[in-house]
């Protein structure tokens, strides 16, 4: 557990330095930034299915960007959906990795089968589809390899999932907080963006802290 939790700050500690401090750091990360935006859009999707919305596909953009498209569910949950959908995944592979690590090739394929379906299903684009399916190989290789090696995966994808949030919020999400902030204008975009960071923050604590007593 230790050297899993040391894995875990390396981690955020590296992507923070590699995505402000060192030159060309964001091509380093490119392939994490693709996956952690393919976890933000299948948020807002998650939430759109669960609340009687329709997906109709998902575009991963060369630049690391992307979107859902939807039709119906409740926005309150659809549009913050993608940034709390990525705490939600980087809390799982993280739950996972450090405490439930014999379930690690499980969430793996699962990871897998939702990269799959997503290109086939809500399929948009070639390229995406593309790109899905090249991490979905990636994670099948990873799924054949040792216990350890899928373990500091997982902590890696998930952590990085986490931090990724916080980068975000420091540029903004800004066209999921303008459109929130438009159906609720009783806090401006700021303060929204806070809201839904304390949502994620008190999710993660909740998560580590369990973890940590249970092991």
């Amino acid at each position: 557990m230790k050297q899993k939790l040391v894995l875990f700050f390396i981690t955020i500690i590296l992507y923070w330095v590699l995505k402000n401090y060192v030159p060309y750091g964001g091509y380093i990360l490119y392939p994490i930034t693709l996956l952690v935006t393919f976890f933000h859009e299948t948020g807002h999707a998650f939430f759109a299915v669960i609340t009687g919305g329709s997906v109709h596909g998902i575009q991963i953009n060369n630049d690391g960007s992307g979107y859902a498209m939807i039709a119906g569910g409740f926005s309150l949950l659809v549009i913050p959906g993608g940034y709390i959908g990525s705490a939600l995944w980087g809390n799982l592979l993280l739950y996972v990795s450090l405490y439930r690590d014999r379930y690690s090739n499980i969430i793996l394929y699962f990871l897998m089968a939702i990269l799959v379906f997503t290109s086939i299903v809500w399929f948009n684009s070639i390229g995406t589809s593309a790109v899905l399916l090249v991490f979905a190989a990636v994670i099948y290789w990873i799924s054949r390899l040792s216990k350890s090696v899928q373990n500091i995966f997982l902590i890696v994808i998930g952590t990085s999932s986490l931090v990724y949030i916080l980068m975000d919020f420091n540029g903004g999400p800004s066209s999921d907080l303008a459109k929130f902030t438009s159906l609720i204008p009783i806090l401006p975009q700021f303060g929204w963006a806070l809201v839904w960071l304390a949502i994620v923050v008190y999710f993660t604590h909740l998560n580590l802290r369990g973890i940590w007593k249970k092991s």
